[in-house]
């Protein structure tokens, strides 16, 4: 350009006039500027054209409000959930629901971006490898299911789903989540279970409305500490993981379930106890070696699943778990049952299967509504008589003990269903065996026993009688087949 007015203006600089010197320039000059100012309006479009597209990506990627119009749950139930991407696309404002599960999608649909007002999106059931970022400019979306893909990873767009309060991702191939997961403030529900993660992201400390976080079957090493900053939550769930260990529970006030079955954890956390609505705690298989002293503070505590850990004893404090109804203790080091157990007097189901217990205290037998007993795989010798008090037991299992002798007041069990007393050393069953009105399953396989009571006759309910491996004779065996047509095991 200067060059151009230069030559324009170099005769005025050498004294000639403006009028004098523009014929004699004017049309050798005139192509050059033509040329020049091509350029120039080239080279703006270019620019202008550039721009308008990093605008129109930036707002496709990072828009994350609402965009359309939000209907509330009674309103959305009423609409009609779309199944064919071909006839959403016809009515792109009228999508609030769509469903593209089990169609073997490969790539996820970018024509989905359009459909600004869609709060439900079913992906699940396809072989989707990428969750592309355009998935952020859904921002009206509420529930949406990525379960049972090929995703390895999330984009950090998911972060711009405002409204989202249901996140499924299960069965996919996800070894992380993205920080960005933080940001979607209204998430309710998060389900990440059978992937490949290794670590959550400190800022799921940051999801002030999570209820149910679910990431059983990955491979975590440990928890963040900023979970327990999660005050809203009420299911907790990570089962078969490596935790040795859980951060501080105390602050999720709310908590009402906790499930950390297959795990290597060695302690509960010790601030367990302050988790006053919590109904569920299952840790089987783990390494737990003690409980805590002070757990009978769950006053609110239904289910207590302990089997398969390195428990030695119960504490005297479990008497405080005054609604609990099924306690399971089988197969860990356990010695003795304190007496602080016939306080739970909601106790439904109690198993001490696969311990060291060589009697069984009397005070088991005061829980007034138990109706499930298993003692098997014990080295039980002899029964209480107090055992007929269980007056609510359903199934009694006594198998594998060294039992030798039953007392007749183990016919005062009116509603017994099922007795299991294979694998121990009776010699004789009590004629009061022919109370039990109510049995329909009797396995006494295993045992040294010669012959049978009349009595047993009376068991009118009676489906399945097993004795085996017992030194009956050949002439009891016979009886016995007559009377039971539905005997087994007579050999």
């Amino acid at each position: 350009m200067l060059t151009l007015c230069s030559s324009v203006l170099f005769p005025m600089m050498q004294g000639r006039s403006w009028s004098a010197a523009l014929p004699r320039y004017y049309f050798r000059v005139l192509p050059q500027i033509l040329r020049a100012a091509l350029w120039i309006s080239l080279y703006l479009c270019i620019i202008a054209r550039d721009a308008l597209a990093q605008s129109s990506t930036q707002q496709l990627v990072t828009v994350g409000v609402a965009q359309g119009i939000v209907l509330d749950s009674a309103a959305l139930a009423k609409q009609k959930t779309y199944y064919s991407l071909k006839d959403a696309v016809k009515e792109p404002a009228k999508v609030y629901k769509l469903n593209l599960s089990f169609r073997k999608l490969k790539t996820f649909p970018l024509e989905i971006a359009q459909f600004r007002n869609l709060q439900i999106l079913d992906v699940s059931n396809n072989e989707l490898a990428v969750l592309p970022p355009q998935i952020g400019n859904l921002g009206n979306l509420q529930h949406l299911n990525l379960s049972n893909n090929q995703l390895t990873t999330l984009p950090p767009q998911i972060g711009n789903l405002l409204l989202l309060s249901s996140l499924s991702i299960t069965h996919n191939k996800l070894t992380a989540l993205p920080p960005e997961i933080g940001q979607c403030s209204q998430l309710q529900r998060l389900v990440v279970m059978s992937n490949q993660l290794t670590a959550l992201p400190p800022e799921i400390g940051l999801l002030a409305m999570l209820r149910v976080l679910d990431v059983n079957n990955n491979r975590l090493a440990a928890l963040p500490a900023q979970i327990g900053k999660l005050a809203n939550l009420t299911t907790l769930a990570v089962n078969y993981n490596y935790l040795s260990a859980l951060p501080p529970l105390g602050q999720c006030s709310k908590l009402e379930l906790l499930q950390a079955v297959g795990n290597k954890l060695t302690a509960l956390p010790h601030d367990i106890v302050m988790l006053e609505y919590l109904r569920v705690l299952d840790v089987v298989n783990n390494k737990i070696v003690a409980l805590p002293q002070e757990i009978g503070a769950l006053k609110r505590l239904e289910r207590l699943e302990l089997n398969v850990n390195k428990l030695s004893n119960i504490p005297a404090a479990i008497g405080g778990c005054e609604s609990l109804q099924l306690l399971t203790l089988g197969f860990n080091q356990i010695t003795a049952i304190p007496v602080e157990i016939q306080d739970l007097t909601r106790l439904r189901t109690l198993i001490l299967t696969g311990n060291q217990l060589s009697v069984l205290d009397s005070h088991i037998c005061e829980l007034p509504n138990l109706q499930t007993l298993d003692l098997s795989s014990n080295k039980i010798k002899r029964l209480p008589d107090a055992i007929g008090r269980l007056a609510n037991i359903q199934s009694l299992n006594l198998s594998d003990n060294q039992i030798d002798n039953i007392p007749a007041e183990l016919g005062n069990l009116g509603r017994l269903q099922t007795l299991m007393l294979s694998g121990n050393k009776l010699i004789a069953l009590p004629a009061d065996i022919g109370k039990l009105s109510d049995l329909q399953t009797l396995l006494l396989n295993g045992n040294k026993l010669t012959t049978l009571p009349d009595e047993i006759a009376n068991l009118v309910q009676l489906r399945s009688l097993e004795i085996s491996s017992n030194p009956l004779s050949p002439t009891e065996k016979q009886r016995l087949a007559m009377k039971f047509p539905n005997l087994v095991g007579t050999e």
